[in-house]
């Protein structure tokens, strides 16, 4: 029998898994292999086998058509579409009480229509998304001045934070259930307690590499979303909490900033924050920001 190497085993993964490989390849297609699912919304940290992938069953037992619905994670979902839900989940394919964000209509969509169809709130589909001077009131509540007209209740809306100066795009209807949700000032997603990852990335295009931390069990996937916009992950690092990936982090930056190496992005190319972990590639390299954090973690919590 052929012995797969990693490089075929990585692109394998990623071409027929859609998963993106966190480990080298074990080297036996049976043993469970640590990788992130790149499916739209998923983000999960799995430990498929590469037999079962290359077989065609796939990678994510989260993307599976039978996964069972997390309760929870239904709701979220459900708001994400501009829809509070007012009574526990039903199912996936009965009508769910809830209540539409943009106008407040009380409806009862599907979970399967709403979110795997784009369903929308029927009232606003024949009278309109809300009121744009409310809209526009709601967001300014929040903190956000709105730099372009709005549009509706779930598309984003490119927006100045008033308390960071960052320039940001959140969905009206997260605005309005969430209140504020600037990633800048918040850092959201990141639970302070829980596991987290340190990471490393680079752009091509800009020239840019970025040092920053994610929650590894949140709904959102930073690392993923970054990637959405060319950004290519070098290299991460797990920590059983965010604070204690915070502290690398920024015992890594302040070196960084007392070396003179300031912000390489503006704000406008880091819509969802972040910019200030950005650096010149010429200047410093994806290796040696990766030294920079091996470096940090020798240092003892202070």
């Amino acid at each position: 029998m052929a012995v797969v190497t990693n490089d075929v085993a990585v692109a394998d993964m990623r071409r027929l898994g859609n998963a993106e490989p966190l480990e080298p390849y074990p080297g036996n297609a049976r043993k469970p292999w640590t990788c992130r699912c790149l499916n739209d919304g998923c983000g999960r940290i799995i430990s498929p086998n590469r037999n079962n992938v290359m077989n065609g069953q796939g990678a994510c037992k989260y993307c599976a058509p039978n996964a069972p619905i997390d309760p929870a994670a239904a709701a979220t979902a459900m708001r994400d579409h501009g829809f509070v839900t007012l009574v526990p989940f039903p199912g996936t394919g009965k009508p769910w009480l809830s209540k539409c964000t943009a106008a407040g209509h009380l409806v009862a969509p599907r979970y399967d229509n709403t979110t795997r169809r784009g369903g929308q709130c029927r009232f606003c589909i024949h009278r309109g998304p809300g009121d744009p001077k409310q809209a526009m009131v709601d967001m300014k509540l929040a903190g956000f001045t709105p730099l372009e007209p709005y549009r509706n209740v779930s598309t984003r809306w490119t927006s100045l934070c008033n308390n960071c100066g960052t320039i940001v795009s959140p969905k009206l209807n997260n605005v309005r259930t969430r209140g504020r949700c600037c990633s800048s000032c918040a850092r959201y997603g990141l639970n302070p307690a829980a596991p987290a990852w340190l990471y490393v990335m680079a752009h091509m295009v800009f020239g840019a590499v970025k040092i920053g931390i994610t929650g590894r069990e949140t709904r959102e996937n930073r690392i993923a979303r970054l990637q959405g916009s060319g950004w290519i992950l070098v290299r991460t690092w797990p920590f059983d909490t965010g604070s204690a990936a915070y502290r690398i982090e920024q015992i890594v930056l302040k070196q960084l900033r007392a070396q003179k190496h300031g912000p390489h992005l503006p704000a406008e190319r880091m819509p969802a924050g972040g910019w200030t972990e950005t650096f010149d590639a010429a200047c410093v390299t994806a290796d040696a920001l990766c030294g920079s954090v091996r470096d940090a973690l020798t240092e003892p919590p202070v």
